[in-house]
């Protein structure tokens, strides 16, 4: 009997991502060629960036035998030897999710019912992003980094260190850090060893010159190489140093997957869109380092934004709102890239301002004492539908920071938020005009809802016929409904009336 834990399952569900992008590689390379030559002339700053992950990716896909764990653990190496510097969140968040729709678009393309093929790969995106922003958090704590310092240091006298991982029927070396020269070859083995000999013999240790340690680090094994001495007495600081980076690296993970998870938990007990959509704001407030939150859907046709609900901003405000986007240049400009003209450039990132003053209009900075603002995008990536956002900030007139642990958070909201919403009402349902009717149109609603007539409704309401006619006519069109009963119903479905 297999004991399949949750996290060799969760292992899994990556090696099936992996799979998918192995099943479809040729349209999906080609896909990301063509956004490689788009970006080469519209976006040449990220360019660079993405030819390097289009190159990663590519390669790795056309490797005969594909490893996860080399997946996510050397594109992070590679990334520091190309540009010797963290990634930067929201250019690393822009071409992971340019890769990510492309490899949907080509899996939507070529498979029936491909609802349940979209997690692996969501997830396997999600694991590298959360990799590459752990390496940006923890530059100074990441392996490579620590191999690399400790090597240098002149206390030490480590002359290299290799890492080895456990491979079937043996070991395999991953990459050797300390040797005077870029030295690349490969060493197999099937015990310790075998591998420590071969590998002193490739590096030229001499015998009885050189005392190697074998230190485990995850799912790999550090080989220490210490110099003419006895080296045990700095074992214990090396296994403590280990010790330290894995509880850093761990604790990194914890608190934003946590978010995360509380986030979607609460707004999974939504009971209709209306409720959805406060609780959505609630959470963006609570689950996040934000004061403030305002929904908003957006409309690709009108290229508008749609107040819908405002936490701790004056709601009625918010509601009021409806606004053209191209009066916020970044986001319109942003927006610019999901219209079907780009259709390779669609991506969905979160956008923070500083100061808001530079982007948004006089009125609404004035009017909700603005300073640093972040929009954060809610949508669907596997449909490639952009349903809305959430502004948030920390308060009126608090400037503030975003880090790169929040914007992962972001990305994953985002994500949960928009598919919720889409369970209630496919965006293009949505009411052409204010989601929400005023409250006289809300009394005639749940009159005509019980069965009341025209007539009935209006001797209820102390109104004319005419005028309960005309409320009527305003809610079909409102609602894109044809008929009473069709507005009636979907009023109840998106929680106008109970």
């Amino acid at each position: 009997m297999v004991n399949l834990t949750l996290n060799n399952h969760m292992k899994l569900v990556l090696k099936n991502g992996v799979e998918l992008l192995c099943d479809h590689q040729d349209q999906i390379i080609k896909e990301w060629a063509g956004i490689l030559e788009y970006m080469k002339i519209h976006h040449k700053k990220s360019a660079h960036a993405f030819e390097f992950a289009f190159s990663f990716f590519s390669q790795f896909l056309k490797m005969s035998e594909q490893n996860i764990d080399h997946l996510i653990s050397d594109i992070r190496t590679e990334w520091f030897q190309q540009f010797h510097r963290p990634p930067e969140p929201n250019l690393l968040i822009f071409i992971l999710s340019l890769l990510e729709n492309a490899v949907h678009k080509v899996i939507k393309l070529n498979t029936t019912r491909s609802f349940h093929l979209h997690p692996s790969v969501q997830f396997l995106f999600s694991k590298i992003c959360e990799e590459m922003l752990a390496s940006t958090k923890h530059d100074k704590f990441h392996i490579d980094s620590l191999c690399e310092q400790m090597v240098r240091s002149e206390q030490l006298d480590i002359e290299w260190i290799a890492r080895v991982e456990h491979v079937e029927n043996g070991y395999q070396l991953k990459k050797i850090t300390g040797l005077s020269m870029e030295t690349k070859f490969q060493v197999i083995a099937s015990s310790w060893f075998q591998i420590t000999e071969e590998i002193l013999q490739k590096t030229g240790g001499k015998k009885g010159r050189s005392d190697v340690f074998p230190i485990p680090w995850k799912n790999e094994t550090l080989l220490f190489c210490i110099n003419n001495h006895d080296g045990s007495s700095i074992v214990p600081f090396l296994t403590y140093a280990m010790h330290v980076l894995q509880i850093e690296e761990e604790n990194y993970q914890i608190h934003w997957k946590d978010a995360v998870i509380l986030f979607n938990e609460w707004i999974m007990r939504s009971k209709n869109l209306d409720e959805a959509i406060k609780n959505i704001a609630y959470g963006y407030a609570h689950y996040l380092p934000f004061e403030r939150c305002a929904i908003f859907r957006y409309s690709n046709i009108e290229e508008k934004g749609q107040g819908l609900f405002g936490y701790h901003f004056n709601d009625e405000e918010i509601r009021s709102i409806k606004e053209n986007i191209d009066n916020f240049p970044s986001l319109y400009k942003s927006l610019a890239r999901l219209n079907p003209a780009n259709e390779a450039l669609k991506n969905f990132q979160p956008m923070y301002f500083s100061h808001a003053s530079e982007e948004f209009p006089y009125r609404y900075v004035q009017t909700f004492q603005l300073e640093s603002v972040v929009v954060a995008p809610i949508y669907v990536p596997a449909d490639g539908k952009l349903i809305g956002a959430a502004f948030l900030d920390r308060g009126p007139g608090k400037f503030f920071d975003v880090d790169s642990n929040t914007f992962a958070a972001l990305l994953k909201f985002g994500q949960g938020a928009g598919e919720l919403l889409s369970k209630f009402t496919e965006p293009e349902h949505w009411p052409s005009k204010d989601p929400l009717l005023s409250s006289r149109e809300i009394s005639v609603l749940e009159l005509l809802a019980e069965g009341a007539s025209t007539t009935e409704a209006a001797e209820a309401l102390h109104l004319s016929e005419y005028t309960v006619r005309d409320y009527v006519s305003n809610i079909m069109k409102r609602l894109n409904a044809r008929n009473r009963t069709e507005a009636a119903v979907k009023a109840i479905r998106l929680g106008i009336i109970k």
